[in-house]
């Protein structure tokens, strides 16, 4: 505990010394005999998102809440004991967290408060830290997620070293790990282009916890393929678009090119081919199952989706 006062700068009142104090304390308590996967008792996370949350220049009740950030998901703790002992401000900060570790969808993001985002992103570097004692599927996983999600939105927050520094871990072991979920996560992450830019990082971050408790290839497999076939479809019921306004144009020009299999696959080749070469800049295994699986999902999409809009039989190719 004396080392993470120590950290705090001098304009810390005494008063505000006593809070996180008193936060420390109540943490220990509730984490008492939770280890980590490295064996390490469970206090030690709390303490280190802490102190990442000073390093960064993070407010008092944000030192408090990155303490008590697990409390309520891991021990049994609820809002009400919590809120009596530290008030409001500090339990709408964990349940504003626990909230967005509960769920992956562009509601709770909107609904967080920015502090509360902050807490995710540091809390995830220091997971992103200590991720060699995860198994390899997880840590692929949990690293695409940190380079697709989590990385850019700590750059949004203003946390240009934690950005940094989730970015170059993710990248190391994106770099060194075996494995073919990253075929898995391109097929995904090229469906999503599809989608609106406001919403296709929740949508990824929400897949990726999905593939995280897949323990079997096949059923990943199959979950991308699955939506991968439906991502067209998804993309129009997203962006409703009008008749006047720039979407609305371009979804226009995509029912135009449904209309035969030739355009069809003329604005898609190039993104297909990127991916296939981003690929296999570290897999040539994962760039032929991309190469392999890709065409067919995309025919299959866009099979379904000429059904759903009723335009039939595509025309004679020109």
């Amino acid at each position: 505990m004396e080392p993470l006062l120590a950290r705090l700068p001098a304009e810390f009142t005494a008063a505000e010394r006593g809070r996180i104090r008193r936060a420390y304390e109540f943490a220990a308590r509730r984490h008492v005999g939770q280890v980590r996967k490295s064996g390490d008792p469970y206090i030690t996370h709390p303490v280190a998102v802490a102190e990442i949350a000073i390093d960064a220049g993070l407010d008092c009740a944000t030192v408090c809440a990155a303490l008590l950030h697990d409390v309520i998901e891991d021990t049994g703790c609820d809002a009400a004991q919590l809120r009596a002992e530290f008030g409001e401000e500090i339990t709408t900060l964990v349940q504003s967290m626990t909230e967005l570790d509960r769920r992956h969808d562009q509601a709770a993001i909107d609904a967080a408060d920015d502090r509360s985002l902050a807490l995710k992103v540091i809390d995830r570097l220091h997971n992103m830290r200590t991720i060699q004692h995860l198994d390899q599927e997880k840590q692929r996983l949990k690293s695409q997620q940190t380079l697709d999600v989590m990385a850019p939105l700590a750059g949004r927050l203003g946390l240009r070293d934690v950005a940094d520094e989730l970015e170059s871990i993710a990248r190391a072991r994106l770099t060194h790990l075996p494995g073919d979920t990253g075929a898995t996560y391109q097929v995904l992450a090229f469906g999503a282009l599809l989608l609106p830019v406001a919403v296709r990082a929740s949508y990824l971050d929400e897949w990726l916890g999905e593939l995280d408790v897949l323990r079997d290839r096949r059923a990943r497999t199959r979950f991308a393929l699955r939506l991968a076939i439906s991502m067209p479809a998804l993309a129009l019921t997203l962006r409703r678009p009008t008749r006047h306004t720039l979407t609305g144009c371009l979804l226009t020009f995509l029912r135009w090119i449904l209309r035969t299999d030739l355009r069809t696959w003329t604005p898609l080749t190039v993104l297909l081919g990127w991916m296939i070469v981003e690929t296999a800049r570290n897999s040539l295994g994962d760039a032929v199952v991309i190469l392999i699986t890709v065409p067919p999902v995309l025919h299959a999409g866009v099979t379904r989706l000429r059904a759903k809009l009723g335009l039939g039989q595509p025309d004679k190719p020109i």
